[in-house]
């Protein structure tokens, strides 16, 4: 093919000029007097690979079919490529010729992906131009997708670039089992965990940019899906979220279980406390220690959103298994306030202040002085427009009835 590709570039000019005035008047134009002059060269290579292409071997036909895409492509050199299809071309892309070309393009896919699990360096960092974490492995999935879409684009079959749309899906789909298969066996703390789902991030933000591709824009109607990759979108996208859950179910069931004596601990204190209840120390840390590691090893929205998971998680929590299940004097109240600050402390850095208004609220009234506990209790009975604007004075703008539901947990008044 070569060696046809190099006699039909030397002859093209020589051919026109002594039998273009011949083909004019039945072909029109000049392009298309080149296109017949490189159709008829084709049928010739043709008459030899039709007999010889059943024979080949898995790795001759490997290699030929590479020859054939090299050649199809070079030939647009020569020739305006949609004036043609290349007779040799329309022999690889004959029903039982295709399906063989495709199964051993199946083949060697998946080949290569089970070498990349394989591979102990595939969670090895890679640039990805992003500014989050990727493994090796993730950037090799995707070129090895890339790959087979690109080689085909030439072809100007829709029936031929569907299979290899479809191909392509399957590799990704692959992946994902895999990433999510490895999730199941990781510590959330794990590194790889981490990196799996910045895989998953990374996955869904250039098949997003491939969707845009006129290439695949045509596969879509081709087939008449709603979009390119439509369906590989949206089971990225679940996969995505089932690990964000796990991981902030990992962080919260972590940290509740050093929590245990605090979550029991008595609150009628005999006085505040200088610093945090020793209760809750060793879980302030561990929390703390998840969100550096969290900040550093994942994309940035990602953690912010399974920040703000943990963290309403914890104000859920500490609302329904402390503040309404308990008790407090004057001390235990303040002292709760404080423990509550700190906790607070390490999400404010990441979400907003508003996030925690309502939950702060619910402390600051729990620790108020005992003559205004009295004082907004007696008024929430007598007159709830005066405890209103009480309340207002202090911004406080709880429901009536949740800050009198607050009040009767101080035992001291």
């Amino acid at each position: 093919l070569t060696k046809l590709l190099s006699w039909i570039k030397e002859n093209k000019d020589s051919f026109l000029d002594h039998f273009g005035g011949t083909f004019q008047a039945e072909v029109g134009e000049a392009g298309n007097i080149s296109a017949l002059y490189v159709e008829q060269f084709c049928e010739l290579a043709v008459l030899k690979l039709k007999d010889d292409v059943p024979k080949l071997s898995d790795s001759l036909f490997t290699h030929y079919v590479d020859e054939v895409l090299k050649f199809h492509k070079e030939l647009g050199d020569v020739v305006t490529l949609s004036h043609i299809t290349s007779p040799i071309l329309r022999l690889f892309t004959e029903d039982r010729t295709l399906k063989r070309w495709l199964q051993l393009e199946t083949i060697s896919s998946f080949e290569f992906l089970s070498n990349i699990w394989k591979d102990e360096n595939c969670y090895e960092l890679r640039d990805s131009g992003y500014s989050y974490k990727i493994p090796a492995m993730c950037i090799r999935v995707l070129t090895l997708v890339k790959s087979v879409g690109e080689r085909v684009k030439v072809v100007p079959s829709m029936a031929l670039n569907n299979c290899f749309y479809s191909l392509q899906c399957d590799i990704l789909r692959e992946f994902m089992v895999h990433m999510s298969d490895t999730l199941q066996n990781l510590d959330h703390k794990a590194e790889q965990f981490h990196l799996i789902i910045n895989s998953v991030i990374y996955v869904l933000a250039i098949v997003e940019e491939w969707s845009y591709d006129k290439h695949y824009i045509k596969i879509s109607k081709f087939e008449e899906d709603i979009s390119p990759f439509f369906d590989i979108s949206r089971s990225y996208a679940l996969l995505l979220q089932d690990a964000q859950d796990s991981l902030q179910s990992g962080v919260t069931t972590k940290v509740s279980s050093l929590l245990g004596g605090y979550y029991k601990q008595s609150w009628m204190l005999p006085r505040k406390l200088d610093t945090i209840s020793p209760a809750c120390s060793a879980g302030l840390m561990e929390l703390q220690q998840s969100v550096v590691t969290l900040n550093t090893a994942l994309e940035g929205d990602t953690f912010l959103e399974v920040w703000s998971s943990v963290a309403s998680s914890f104000q859920q929590s500490f609302l329904s298994k402390i503040l309404f299940k308990s008790q407090f004097n004057l001390a235990g109240a303040q002292q709760f306030r404080a423990d509550m600050q700190a906790f607070c402390g390490i999400f404010h850095e990441y979400c907003s202040p508003l996030y925690f208004a309502k939950f702060n609220e619910h402390c600051v009234v729990l620790a108020q002085p005992c003559e205004t506990v009295g004082l907004w209790g007696g008024e929430g009975t007598r007159n709830p427009d005066n405890l209103q604007e009480l309340l207002q004075e202090q911004a406080i703008v709880l429901e009536i009835n949740d800050v009198l539901k607050i009040l009767k947990l101080r035992a001291d008044v």
